[in-house]
């Protein structure tokens, strides 16, 4: 069985696949006039294993067309669009393919051993909406770990992530976020208290979203006084209103349903198993802080704890102006200070063409790092 990696380029804890770079084809049966099928076959699970699904999907197009009924071509291509998050109905039939002929898939790199296809027919069950089938699929990853805990252990995190999307999917406004190139274990440090209420009477409130990753409620446009409950699945869920009668909650759903969350609905946050922990921080910051004034785009280098890696003292001896910021525990190393997203990426790839690969672009707002995908929203807000 494969077994995760772990890896911290910048410190966040990635969850790599087996990275097994294995691509002999012989004992597979295949006879030379097939060489250069499964060469570019090998190509496309290279491309998935070095995180790069969208151009694996190319060389796994041309190959289904011509063998359109080859489990194993069939499953990585699944496993591709599930990964970019396009044609979920689609990647399930794939999978339902491969599932016929479960016994002809391979052990792949960059994917994982074939019991992973149940890890990935959830998350294509429930981006279609056909969650009995998600939960028969989490049946059967949960007896493969229940058979084999010793070989999967380091194997956890499908079986965990998989249970939170099997039980999210009947969530009417689940936010399917997009499998990452990498599955990424968040390293955001949550802290909760007690959900406590102001009476012993039923409680309602208006659910925007369900997630399986916390985000800050800044990312719900249009919308102000959010509250974040956390249950002990790990379920995210998003909640506007504390109200006694049930009338004041359908009020404000009429309110929250014309902002555009047309999947909002009323719900009682008094259910203990469903909003029993209240979100009060993220990373030391409350959920509910908002950008605001100034944002600047820097390029991070390197990040690291007291001892100083070697790769980035030499750092120092190649690049002008590097700057330390430090962040909580962490020192970053970064160059630049840019108020257009354009000119920072400029500033990256001139990095990248020097051989400094794992350079890349970090938002700042106010001296705190931001997340890119908010600091770029909120510029936009503010220039519209």
């Amino acid at each position: 069985m494969g077994n995760f990696k772990e890896n911290n380029p910048h410190q966040v804890r990635y969850l790599i696949l087996p990275f097994l770079f294995v691509f002999a084809i012989a004992g597979h049966g295949q006879d030379k006039k097939d060489q250069a099928f499964w060469d570019e076959f090998d190509q496309a699970r290279l491309y998935i294993a070095k995180h790069n699904a969208g151009r694996s999907i190319k060389i796994l197009e041309e190959l289904h067309s011509k063998d359109t009924l080859n489990p194993n071509v069939g499953y990585l291509l699944g496993v591709s669009l599930i990964i970019i998050g396009k044609e979920p109905a689609r990647a399930a039939k794939l999978f339902e393919m491969a599932d016929a002929n479960f016994a002809e898939l391979w052990d792949n790199p960059g994917v994982g051993p074939p019991e992973h296809l149940f890890y990935y027919m959830i998350l294509a069950y429930c981006r279609t909406g056909q969650c009995d089938k998600a939960q028969e699929n989490l049946l059967r990853l949960e007896e493969v770990f229940n058979s084999n805990q010793e070989f999967l252990k380091d194997d956890e995190y499908y079986l965990i992530d998989g249970r939170k999307w099997a039980n999210l999917c009947k969530e009417p406004t689940v936010k399917l976020l997009e499998v990452p190139e990498r599955l990424v274990k968040p390293d955001l440090r949550v802290k909760t208290r007690p959900h406590k209420y102001s009476t012993y009477s039923t409680l309602y409130g208006v659910q925007v979203a369900a997630l399986l990753e916390p985000q800050m409620t800044r990312k719900f446009d249009g919308l102000k006084n959010v509250e974040v409950y956390v249950d002990m699945h790990g379920v995210y869920r998003y909640v506007i209103g504390n109200f006694v009668f049930r009338s004041q909650a359908e009020k404000m759903l009429e309110m929250v349903k014309g902002t555009g969350y047309a999947d909002a609905f009323i719900v009682k946050i008094t259910d203990e198993e469903r909003y029993p922990l209240e979100v009060v921080a993220l990373d030391q910051k409350s959920p509910k802080s908002q950008i605001r004034g100034e944002v600047d785009y820097r390029i991070q280098l390197a990040a690291f704890k007291e001892s100083m890696p070697d790769e980035s003292a030499r750092f120092y001896l190649m690049i002008d102006s590097i700057s330390e910021l430090n962040l909580e525990d962490l020192t970053l190393l970064t160059v630049g200070n840019y108020k257009s997203y354009g000119d920072a990426i400029e500033r990256r790839n001139e990095l990248h063409r020097m051989g400094f690969k794992d350079a890349f672009v970090v938002a700042f707002n106010e001296g705190r790092k931001v997340s890119l995908e908010d600091a770029r929203q909120y510029l936009r807000r503010i220039h519209e």
